[in-house]
This record gives structure tokens, sequence and C-alpha cells, in this order.
């Protein structure tokens, strides 16, 4: 019984070391490099990546602008989803100062205030060549759809803040 006992522990320990060896063995050591050449490796890995259409980072934040797919975005599916909307920001603004007063005007901006994440919506429209129009829609706090983005076109977003979360 001793002797299996010992046969498994060095049999364990051998497949240990052998595995702690090959996980050594695919990983380089990257402090052997220069900056240089870790910059170089860099530069090919991110171009690899893009010519395969892989996504740089799983999600990016966009706040209100214009991104260039291709520069700015790379082209792709993605999940948009919607973060932050300047109506929810107003609406807060408002509630807030119809809270400062009593009387019939408090309950009046207090309602708008309420009324207003309902209005205004984050606006995220797909630009093709010349600023058409390919695709728009409006997006709520909390709301999704997904997008595919193609180099060439741009993605706009207003009123708003959105995460675009790459598939």
């Amino acid at each position: 019984m001793k002797k299996l006992l010992s046969a498994l522990l060095i049999l364990a320990l051998t497949l240990a070391l052998l595995s702690a060896t090959a996980f050594a063995a695919g990983n380089p050591e990257l402090s052997k490099y220069s900056d240089a050449e870790i910059k170089q490796m860099y530069e090919a890995f991110r171009d690899e990546m893009v010519a395969r259409g892989m996504p740089l980072a799983a999600q990016i934040t966009l706040k209100e602008g214009k991104f260039i797919v291709g520069e700015d975005i790379l082209p792709g599916s993605y999940t948009i989803k919607c973060t932050e909307t300047f109506g929810d920001t107003y609406g807060d603004l408002y509630s807030s100062l119809g809270g400062m007063f009593n009387d019939e005007l408090g309950g009046l901006m207090g309602s708008l205030g309420g009324m207003m994440s309902d209005i205004v919506n984050a606006q995220v429209v797909i630009l093709g060549d010349y600023g058409s129009v390919i695709k728009s829609f409006e997006l709520s706090v909390g709301e999704s759809t997904r997008i595919t983005l193609t180099e060439g076109t741009a993605l706009q977003i207003s009123d708003g803040s959105c995460l675009l979360i790459s598939d």
C-alpha cells in the first residue's frame, strides 16, 4: 500500500513539474526584450487582431460625439447599450428645482422633471458616405440593441452616453 501511495505521489509531482515547464515555455519572458521590441510586437499583434476583425477591448464607453469606424472603432458586430440620457440629467435638475418651491410652480417643475426622462432619449445614428443616414434609433437608459459597423461609416451619439460591447 505504501509503495502504491508513493508511486502515485511521484506521478503527481512529475505531472505538476511537466505542466509547469510547459506553461513557462508557452509564456515568453518579456523582460528580456527592449522597449522598442515590445512596442513592435504589440503593433504586430494589434494589426493582426484588426485584420482578423478581433476586438481590441471588450467594451468601450462612448460619450456624445462622432466615431469613425476603422479609426476610432473597429468594424464588427456590437451590442450598444444606453448608460445615460440627457433626459435623466435634465429630469433630475427640474425635479430638484421643483423641490425648492412649495406652490404650483414646484409641482409643475417636479412633473416636468419626471417627464424629461421619457421625452429625451439618447440618439444613435449610423452615418454613411457624405453623412447619409444608414440607420437611426433612440435608446433609454438600460435599453440595448445589436448593430453591425462597417469600415467607411461613422457612429454618432447625441443626448446621452452608450456602452459599445463587442460580440
